[in-house]
């Protein structure tokens, strides 16, 4: 018996009605990422990582950091979830879901632009 994923679980890739980001739009929400959670100012102390682009609709892109030992999975989930609600998620639509999974805390996330073209992903955080 093959358990699902939590990605294919919440089916992130339902909310993607009109088509999912490519080329340019896609490295735009990757560099905007990138600043927001990782090079941004921030009491965390996050360093980004790596990211990866997959071709499954329910996850188009990961992004990797690595927070400071002395921070919290409470803490780091707040952190991640304000950068993403004031910085990162396009405003027309977004929806998220934050788990801990294998010393691992696991940011999901789906945003649609005005465009109609959108990103779903994950942020994994060490």
């Amino acid at each position: 018996m093959n358990a699902l994923s939590i990605v294919d679980e919440l089916n992130y890739s339902q909310f993607l009605i009109y088509g999912q980001s490519t080329g340019d739009d896609l490295l735009g929400f990757e560099i905007d990422a990138n600043v927001s959670f990782c090079c941004m100012e921030n009491n965390v102390g996050c360093d980004f990582l790596d990211q990866e682009r997959h071709d499954d609709t329910n996850c188009m892109l990961t992004l990797r950091c690595k927070f400071a030992n002395n921070v919290s999975y409470q803490q780091v989930a707040d952190y991640l979830e304000k950068q993403w609600l004031q910085h990162v998620c396009y405003r027309e639509f977004e929806k998220h879901h934050i788990e801990v999974v294998n010393d691992q805390l696991i940011f999901y996330y789906v945003t649609r632009s005005s465009r109609g073209l959108g990103v779903t992903g994950k942020i994994v955080a060490t």
